[in-house]
């Protein structure tokens, strides 16, 4: 077992950092950002999922079936790794995947009521934790790239429509995302067209393109006092690329507590694609407007 967290600078960053890396440009960025704060990285990318970009950003990179948290921690030993960020998405077809013997794996899955995504994390979260191994704040090198609350594209402002599938849509994406189910839907006219499964949200925006035509408004939302060591919501150049192609209206988010990737280059796509991107304040108010 590895004992007492190693001391952090005085800045709170931790001297070496591991990150367990699932898909696309969030661990990427994540791994920049440690970088440029100096930290000493061991990057542990899940197998078929982490970016290649990662490699040469450590040469300390190791691929891991998700499921292989025994030899996760004997690399930890080994580079005296005493904090970890998890970032990236892991397609819940994969957890189904990757399934392995590892006896810390059996003994998580022996504990678990359900084997929802949220309840997994969790419970592989606090297993990494009671390894003396603390788990940090998966924003922490990224709180730049949270949006505060508000209109993103001031080219192209929210239209009566749109707004009116926001106001609906954002309590019902706040639901979905507490069952555990997704953090996204899609909305038209006051009518859920397409909730986010197991698929994820690029799939669930060209679902809704299809069932719904242009004009449809995309609604991602944090989990209910959502952690954020894990499954923090993220939008990026892919997602606004995505909408453009099936002529979406708007994107709203949360505001605060979403990772916006590329967001220069995501908001001027937006507008021109003119898309509306808005950031919401969870304020207990019955409407932001």
């Amino acid at each position: 077992m590895i004992h007492s967290p190693e001391p952090t600078g005085s800045t709170g960053i931790p001297k070496v950092l591991g990150l367990i890396a699932g898909e696309g440009d969030f661990p990427v960025m994540l791994a920049h950002g440690a970088r440029g704060e100096g930290v000493d990285l061991v990057i542990f990318g899940v197998n078929g999922l982490a970016s290649d970009k990662l490699e040469g950003l450590t040469d300390k990179f190791y691929t891991l079936k998700l499921t292989e948290m025994t030899k996760l921690f004997d690399l930890c030993r080994r580079h005296s790794v005493r904090h970890l960020v998890m970032a990236g998405r892991v397609p819940h077809k994969v957890l189904l995947r990757q399934i392995s013997l590892d006896p810390r794996i059996l003994k998580i899955l022996g504990t678990l009521r359900n084997k929802k995504a949220d309840s997994l994390l969790r419970a592989a979260t606090d297993e990494i934790e009671r390894e003396g191994i603390k788990v940090l704040d998966s924003t922490m090198f990224l709180k730049w790239c949270m949006p505060e609350p508000g209109l993103i594209t001031a080219r192209q402002p929210l239209s009566e429509e749109v707004r009116r599938d926001i106001e609906f849509g954002y309590p019902i994406a706040k639901e979905i995302a507490r069952l555990d189910v997704g953090q996204t839907i899609a909305v038209k006219n006051q009518i859920v067209v397409a909730v986010e499964g197991i698929e994820g949200t690029d799939a669930l925006i060209r679902r809704a393109g299809e069932l719904a035509g242009p004009g449809v408004v995309i609604v991602k939302a944090s989990k209910p006092r959502q952690d954020m060591r894990f499954d923090v919501p993220v939008v990026g150049i892919t997602t606004i690329r995505n909408m453009a192609e099936i002529k979406a209206g708007g994107l709203a988010m949360t505001a605060r507590q979403t990772i916006f990737l590329d967001r220069e280059e995501a908001v001027a796509a937006a507008e021109r694609a003119g898309i509306s991107l808005f950031a919401w304040e969870e304020t207990g108010r019955e409407t932001p407007y």
